[in-house]
Order: structure tokens, then sequence, then C-alpha cells
């Protein structure tokens, strides 16, 4: 016996027997239209940011690349991040702008409706996984749990990669798990997906290598799948040299160097069972209790217990952890109680009256989680770093960082030649995303020169924005509340002095250090975040003189 057939005839083994197809259930597109309808609704309700990468990893490059100004964050300085998200992002802004949309109170609705119709594909693979493995009901509760889940319901809008990457993860997994032969067709649609999926979410490529491994062994036309698979993965290291200008694999080589030397710094952030902390907390103890229960069936429950375990144990090595990271476990986990509660109601009256408990804590747990009513919800959104803390799903809208409101009533208002932002860095702020005014925008840093000389302000912007609710600045008085936020307007003044290029750069030291010990031939960050200042200097009329020149910001 040949190792290839050896190891076809194991998987065959090990995996649990498969169900034969029949109809698809007719009430599939009704339920995703209703899927994506709780979908727009969280986008819809409010604001909040998961984490200031959302922002300036994905949001504001898109911007950027659009309309030609925005903060560059040092990923993007450096090459560490794929485009094929902001990619995505970008062309929904530009069709926004084409048709006269583009503005923020447009575009950023068109965005997150586009990443709520993307999100469904997360409920379509599990209805599809779960019925070729476990059967059409479990399939269809399954499909209903999916749809209305709060945290796939809640993340949909947010353009990050766990989120994005997790669809096409789970579509792999039904061709892996489909009965029979694979025809050279659905495994191309595989290796497509699989490749899709790695290449948004780098740290979900075992997962998805396993997956078209068991593809692999029952392909019927190996060497072509092999040949083609190659392509694809070709194909993106090509684009990511394209739009770095640098060489293949450009960002996903420079991000792993990056996180390799971060995690020798890194030590003791966060314990290795944090992640199986956090998804008992968000889960209200459900996933613990599937997990223990399908241990008892491991043949039945293997693979997609063994996909989680993979999931979670490739994040838990690393130093720096977040729960969006390991996101992906959370529709299979969903996955796994659907078969289990539909075995549960074949086990007569008592079975149905407990599978009826469970769908109701299910249901409860789901409610409380959307309303921000989970015990201890809230920290499980605090990973070490630098988020707000504000994640506010539905309901107390008072509670939501009213920062982007702010943001956008700027974008809108006229006379608005500079913000300054007072009490904030770059990265927790909306960004030029939301802001969309082609002018300086000064974050805590770059505003320094204001902090230290308050008659400095009345020369250097037109606006501030802060969350202090008793900070005054001579000159200025408050305009407008948002909130906590607070937006102050220059009572009078000459123009403001303006950027030669409206794209901070900013790059820590810590960074920069790391930075030239991994590439010494890199670039090096320019000096006062590479802002450059159309005149020379300037002198407020009757203040001590600036001294700012091209290039010399003194924070």
């Amino acid at each position: 016996m040949s190792p290839i057939h050896f190891a076809a005839t194991f998987a065959e083994t090990v995996l649990h027997p498969r169900t034969a197809s029949g109809k698809v259930w007719k009430l599939l597109p009704l339920v995703l239209a209703a899927a994506f309808l709780a979908r727009a609704a969280v986008a819809l309700s409010g604001d909040f940011a998961l984490h200031p990468d959302e922002i300036f990893q994905y949001l504001e490059p898109a911007h950027r690349a659009v309309f030609g100004y925005g903060v560059t964050y040092w990923e993007y300085f450096y090459g560490a991040r794929s485009w094929l998200v902001p990619g995505l992002v970008a062309s929904v802004l530009k069709l926004f702008d084409a048709i006269g949309l583009g503005e923020p109170q447009w575009y950023t609705v068109g965005v997150e409706l586009v990443f709520s119709a993307v999100s469904l594909t997360i409920p379509i693979g599990m209805y599809f996984a779960t019925r070729s493995h476990f059967g059409e009901t479990a399939a269809r509760v399954a499909l209903l749990a999916g749809a209305f889940w709060y945290e796939l319901c809640g993340f949909a809008h947010k353009p990050m990669t766990e989120f994005v990457a997790t669809g096409p993860l789970l579509l792999v997994l039904w061709i892996a798990v489909r009965p029979g032969p694979i025809a050279l067709g659905p495994g191309l649609c595989a290796a497509l997906l699989a490749v899709l999926a790695t290449a948004v979410r780098l740290q979900y490529a075992p997962a998805a290598a396993v997956l078209f491994a068991l593809v692999l062994l029952r392909a019927e036309r190996r060497p072509v799948l092999l040949l083609a698979t190659g392509a694809m993965v070709l194909a993106v290291g090509a684009f990511d040299a394209v739009v770095w200008d640098r060489g293949l694999f450009h960002s996903y080589v420079t991000n792993v160097r990056f996180n390799l030397a971060m995690g020798t710094e890194l030590t003791g952030e966060s314990p290795p069972w944090q992640y199986l902390a956090w998804l008992f907390t968000a889960h209200g103890g459900l996933s613990a209790a599937c997990v223990l229960a399908a241990a008892f069936g491991p043949r039945r429950y293997g693979l997609v217990l063994a996909l989680i375990g993979l999931i979670v144990i490739i994040h838990s090595m690393q130093p720096h952890k977040e729960y969006r990271f390991v996101f992906a476990a959370v529709p299979l986990l969903i996955m796994i109680g659907a078969d289990l509660a539909v075995r549960l109601h074949g086990y007569g009256v008592p079975g149905r009256a407990v599978a009826a408990c469970v769908a109701a804590v299910f249901a409860c747990v789901s409610a409380g989680g959307i309303l921000n009513m989970l015990p201890y919800q809230d920290q499980v959104y605090r990973a070490w770093s630098r988020e707000t803390g504000r994640v506010v799903f539905l309901g107390a809208r008072h509670a939501q960082d009213q920062v982007f409101a702010a943001y956008r009533w700027l974008a809108s208002v006229p006379r608005v030649g500079a913000v300054w932002h007072a009490d904030r860095h770059y990265y927790n702020t909306p960004g030029y995303y939301h802001l969309h005014r082609d002018v300086p925008l000064y974050d805590r840093r770059t505003g320094g020169p204001i902090a230290h000389n308050p008659e400095a302000g009345r020369v250097m912007v037109t606006h501030i924005v802060t969350d202090e609710p008793d900070a005054g600045y001579p000159g200025f008085a408050e305009e407008r509340t948002f909130g906590a936020t607070r937006v102050l307007v220059r009572v009078a003044g000459a123009p403001v002095p303006q950027w030669q290029r409206h794209v901070p750069v900013v790059v820590t030291p810590r960074v920069a250090a790391m930075m030239r010990s991994i590439d010494p031939a890199g670039p090096n960050p320019p000096p006062s975040v590479g802002i450059r200042f159309e005149d020379v200097e300037f002198s407020p009329a009757g203040t001590e003189r600036l001294r700012m020149a091209p290039g010399d910001l003194h924070p």
C-alpha cells in the first residue's frame, strides 16, 4: 500500500462517517437575509473600536490610498501588512466616491454593510460543513445559531483579518468532509479558499493546511491540483511584491520576523490558558460544556475538536494575545453544540426537555452578550494593548465611544483648518477615515507645542477634540459635545499653517530599533513623525516665536 493510499484510508477511518447529501434547506436564503439584517442592525446602531488596528491597519490605509491623505502606521511604513483587506475597503471607498457619496457619513456605512455581507460566508460554511459532517437537522440548527449568535453578529462589520478569514476556512471544511472522491472543480475551490484564508490571516495557515490535506488525499487529479495550488500561493506572493515594490511575500516575511523578535521581549503578558478563560467568559460556559461532551465522541467530533485545538494552541504560543485572534474557533464550537443538541433531542421526552433547556440558555447568553450584560464581558475585549474598552454592541448608546461621531461632524462643518486631539495618540483616534478633511491632524504627541504654549493653539489649529470635561484652552469655546467627547472651536485667528503633505508616520522608537535589527537596510522613520510645514517658520503675533521649520516639530 502506498503512503498516499494509506493516509487516505486512515483519513476515511478517523473522520466521522459523512452523511449523503439531499436537497438544500429551502429556508436557507430567508435565514441568511435575516442574518444580514441582524448584522446590519449592530453595524448601524453605533460605533465601537474592538482594537485600534481596525482603523490604522485597515481603514486608514484604504482612505490614504483612495483620497491621498491619512496617517501611516508603522506596519505600512515598513510593509508588514498585506493589502488584501485594506484593498477591499479601498474598493468600496473608490466606488462610493465615484457615485458622489465620498463622505464618511456614507462610505463608513457602505464599508460596514459590505463586510456584514462578507461575514455571511460564516453561517453558510457552518450549514454546509455541518450538513456533510453531522446531517441536515444539525446543519439547520447550526445555521440558525450562527445567524444570530451575538459574536458573529457583533463583529461581522469589522474589517479584521480573523473575521474575514473564518468564512473561507469553514468553506474548506465543507469540501474536506464531503462524501466520496473530490473532483478537480471542488478541489480547486478548496485550494483557493485555503490560500485565501491563509493570505488574509497567516496564523490560520495550520488549520487551512490540515483541511486542504484532507481534500488532497481524496482528490481525483492530484498533480493538477497541486500545481494550481502552487500557482495560487505564488500569486499571493506576487501581489505582495507589486504593492510593496519589494520581494515575494514581503509583508508576510516582515511580519513573521517582527513577531519572532517581539516574542523574545514580551514575556508574561498573558498566561498560556488566557484564551480558554476568554472563551469560557464570552460564552457563559457553553463552550466548555461542548468540548467536554464532544470528548466522549472522538470519532464523531475529532476533526472539529482538532481544528479548535490547533487554532487555540497556535495563538497561545504567542506572548501577545487578543480574544479576536481565535475567532474561527467560535463557529466550530457552535457546530459541535448544534449536533449535540440534535442528538439530545433524539433521546425521547427527557432528551427533548434537556435540548430545549440548552437552546434557552444559548438564546439567553446570546441576548445577554449583544446587550453587553454578560458577567465580566467587558474584560474579554481588553487585551494587553491600547483598547479604550468601550465595546458596546446594542443598547446603552451613551456608553459607546462618541469620538467617531465627533470626527464625522467635523468632516461636515465649514472652517475646519486644523484639528488637535488633545488627549489621544493617533492610534486611538478615528483618523482621517472619519475626519475626511485634507487638513493637519495633531495627536497628543504632535500637539505638544500647543500643550506647552497655549497661545500656540490659536495659531496652529481651528478645532480641539478632548475627552477631558474641564479642560479649557485660551481662545477656544465649546461648540459641540458628543457624549464625553467635546469639540472646541477657535473664537478668532489668522489662517493656520498647513502641512506639505498630510501623511504623519507613526513609528515608535522601540519598533524602529526592532526593525533595524531585523532589516538594517530598511527605511528609517522620518523625524518629527514626518510632518512638514508649508511655511518655513511662523510667529504668532504678540507671542513667543514658535520654532517650527520643515521637519522640525517639537512635542
